[in-house]
């Protein structure tokens, strides 16, 4: 039988009155996000230096981001459990110790493969990082205050990122990108101390097996999909759509994908202590909003990474500008976040979530438009589909979360997030490797309008899924 423990936490979670902790607490997320975030970005500009430095490709290099998301992707889920179980503060901990390891082996990585190693350990890392750090902000402020904890959760996700990139992006210029990555090895080390000595201890689940046989298989059908989805991609681009179906690895990974999905499906009605509850995913609030985030995230990161290359071959842009106004769109998000966690209190949970792909619909068209014109006028257009991105982004994201949180037991809390994760960090995979392989190599305006449309239809699809989401008690989301 399992029982939740406080034996040794006294104040299990933090009293959700405690503002002085709630505030603690949140320097302490933005330090342990800041090295995920700041990298991601710092990484996706200076792919070309990082490939010229170790003697591989671009090709090659860009599964340093590509793994790093999968492994995040597959580890989240049961990063969340193993917070239900054996404490979100320890899981965090074991996070931060193990991220800021891997960061500090990456800056001394001798090649491409090592380097790619290295940035997947960090990913399999922040599996246990995230989730529980959020589960970690909802105790803090309380279940009925959860949406403004998860505003505040997705400000420190974006906002310490932007810091982080605004400070190092000279040191690259001076010194290349191994110092970098020893900076940040060092800010997560700062973060181990400081969550060490002010994160308070959760309530534990005692006695509960961990579902191995569940865990393997989800994350085995998970990895497999998205390589499925990534060789699709890759060999249609080359191949081009024939050539993709008949192709004898994608239709292996994606038997192996289905095998798994199925076998985890066996395993959680037959296990006394599922990794998930099946029935979860019978709940309108549980799946509805999870895939209305996983659809806006695909046009999102996907709007990411085709942006660069508009503004370069499209506007003659720099890298270094370019990526000075990209910066906009996480700084949007993390402003919009905090507005995000207050209007569930004035508006319900619903609505945010709609308008937030509503948001995303209108930065797509406004990239379409742009993708026509090489004026002031389209650098405007940019400009605000930057900021729209962001904003949808930041509004919608924590009523998403709150929703499913309120969707589930009090002590799958943390799986629940790892869910929510775990199916958003899958919508951005697939968003990347998409709208970069329709848009390709061709600079013409009309390749760059059928992708950034085609984000924008994906979007549209987050929105049927939003509208699809029960209407919650506001007082609940208070």
């Amino acid at each position: 039988m399992r029982t939740l423990s406080t034996m040794h936490e006294p104040t299990p979670g933090g009293d959700p009155g405690d503002r002085r902790y709630q505030r603690q607490l949140l320097l302490v997320i933005m330090l342990s996000v800041m090295a995920f975030g700041s990298l991601m970005t710092i990484v996706t500009v200076s792919l070309d230096q990082i490939a010229q430095d170790l003697g591989s490709t671009r090709a090659t290099i860009t599964w340093t981001i590509s793994g790093l998301m999968v492994a995040v992707a597959v580890t989240t889920p049961i990063g969340g459990k193993l917070g239900d179980i054996y404490g979100n503060r320890r899981m965090l901990l074991i996070g931060l110790a193990g991220g800021s390891a891997a960061t500090f082996l990456c800056a001394w990585a001798p090649n491409a493969i090592l380097l790619i190693v290295f940035r997947v350990l960090f990913g399999i890392f922040g599996g246990l990082v995230n989730p529980n750090a959020m589960s970690l902000m909802i105790r803090a402020y309380g279940i009925e205050r959860r949406a403004t904890a998860l505003g505040w959760f997705n400000f420190a996700m974006t906002g310490s990122p932007v810091v982080g990139v605004v400070v190092s992006g000279p040191l690259i210029d001076r010194a290349g990108w191994r110092p970098v990555f020893v900076g940040f090895a060092c800010v997560s080390a700062l973060a181990l101390i400081v969550a060490a000595v002010i994160a308070r201890p959760t309530p534990r689940l005692e006695g509960t097996p961990i579902d191995v046989q569940g865990a393997a298989t989800l994350a085995a059908g998970v990895l497999a999909g998205l390589l499925t989805i990534t060789r699709f991609l890759e060999t249609m681009r080359d191949e081009g759509i024939g050539g993709a179906v008949s192709n004898p690895w994608v239709l292996l990974l994606a038997a192996t994908s289905a095998l798994s999905i199925r076998l985890f499906i066996a395993a959680e009605r037959r296990s006394p202590a599922p990794l998930l509850k099946l029935e979860y995913f019978g709940r309108r609030n549980f799946t509805m909003p999870m895939i209305a985030a996983a659809l806006t995230q695909f046009a999102y990161m996907g709007g990411f990474v085709v942006t660069p290359k508009l503004l370069g071959d499209g506007y003659g842009w720099t890298i270094g500008s370019a990526a000075l106004l990209i910066a906009s769109r996480p700084a949007a998000f993390s402003a919009a976040s905090l507005l995000g966690g207050k209007l569930p209190s004035l508006i319900g949970l619903r609505k945010p979530v709609i308008i937030g792909t509503c948001f995303m619909i209108a930065s797509m068209v406004a990239f379409t438009a742009a993708s026509a014109l090489t004026s002031l006028v389209g650098i405007i257009l940019i400009t605000g589909g930057l900021a729209l991105s962001g904003i949808a982004a930041g509004v919608s994201q924590p009523s998403v979360a709150a929703t499913m949180v309120g969707a589930v037991d009090p002590v799958d809390m943390g799986i629940a997030n790892g869910m929510n994760q775990q199916v958003t960090m899958i919508g951005i995979v697939c968003g990347i490797q998409t709208m970069s392989v329709l848009v390709g190599d061709d600079p013409s305006s009309t390749r760059f309008a059928l992708t950034f449309g085609f984000g924008g239809l994906i979007a549209v699809g987050g929105l049927l899924a939003a509208l699809s989401v029960p209407d919650a008690d506001r007082r609940l989301a208070a």
